[in-house]
């Protein structure tokens, strides 16, 4: 079944990346496989050879639209064998795996770039490819997942990609020129009151008066909490119920209608906290959550937070009598 010309565009345009890809490494690449469909290309790369970043992604992608631009020629050459290929074209780039029952060997050159052992069709000229757009890498098991498009579909891609930038640069109060200064600083600030946040937050979190209940030997560590760091309440959890005979409540309240909250309790205690939380559920609506038998998070109703506290201690000191 012959391809179609935005598969065979799509194709060449591959060659033509790792190629320029290739210089930009000085270092010839084992691209595994490439997928074609209708929405994007993948190229995929063994990361195990390669540490592939997006700036020099972007490097061969220039080169690639230079290329495009000079329409380069694309010649195809015919060989009994690998080897005898190999002898003709000592730069060979060539998936083994794939060539060693096959009858003929085709080396598709591009004028003065690249050459790579191939058996699928190409465009005669790169020129045919129009525009060549690198989208997305990312990493998936041992491979790094190129994708990429061709032609029409990477010119409007490229329109799109310019409409959201500039949709953020009204986000952040900037233009084209300077949005990248403008989110480094927000980047800056971010850091510097996201680490005074976590630093209120531990002095907050010291300061919850603890509860002892001699009865039952437990220490009860509760309060409400509003718009503390989440994250930092949950590693002051963990480390607390690694203290013996302690049970933790903690609700943390935003703007929003429902609160987090966590309720967890030492490995020395026989409570199972999802199991309690349940009991409170059956008898009033207070949200759902969930977890392992001593360790669980939920989210609940922000103005039964007080009740919901309450409910929690009272059910596990009956549970512990």
């Amino acid at each position: 079944m012959r391809m179609s010309i935005n598969t065979r565009a799509a194709h060449t345009a591959e060659h033509a990346f790792i190629g320029s890809l290739q210089k930009v490494l000085n270092k010839t690449l084992s691209v595994r496989k490439v997928e074609h469909k209708d929405s994007h290309n993948v190229a995929f790369i063994k990361a195990s050879e390669v540490e592939l970043d997006f700036d020099r992604l972007v490097l061969a992608e220039k080169e690639v639209n230079r290329l495009i631009i000079e329409g380069r020629k694309i010649f195809h050459h015919s060989f009994p064998s690998l080897n005898e290929a190999k002898k003709e074209f000592p730069g060979l780039r060539a998936n083994e795996r794939r060539l060693t029952d096959v009858d003929k060997i085709t080396v598709v050159e591009i004028e003065n770039h690249d050459l790579s052992a191939c058996s699928m069709e190409h465009v005669s000229n790169l020129s045919d490819c129009i525009f060549f757009l690198v989208t997305n890498m990312s990493i998936n098991g041992s491979d790094y997942e190129i994708r990429f498009l061709v032609g029409k579909t990477a010119m409007d891609e490229a329109v799109k990609m310019t409409e959201k930038i500039n949709i953020i640069c009204k986000q952040v109060g900037s233009n084209y020129n300077t949005v990248e200064a403008t989110i480094k600083k927000l980047h800056t600030e971010r850091e510097y009151y996201y680490n005074q946040l976590k630093k209120i937050t531990n002095k907050v979190l010291a300061d919850i008066p603890i509860q002892h209940f001699d009865k039952h030997n437990i220490t009860v560590v509760s309060t409400i909490l509003d718009n503390m760091d989440w994250r930092t309440i949950q590693t002051f959890v963990a480390e607390r119920i690694l203290e013996a005979r302690t049970i933790i409540i903690l609700i943390n309240r935003d703007d929003n209608d429902m609160a987090n909250l966590v309720f967890a309790r030492s490995d020395d205690v026989n409570l199972d906290c999802p199991k309690i939380f349940e009991d409170l559920r059956k008898d009033q609506k207070i949200g759902k959550g969930g977890g392992k038998p001593n360790f669980i998070n939920a989210k609940i109703t922000k103005t039964m937070s007080d009740q919901i506290v309450k409910g929690l201690i009272s059910k596990s000191l009956t549970y512990l009598s």
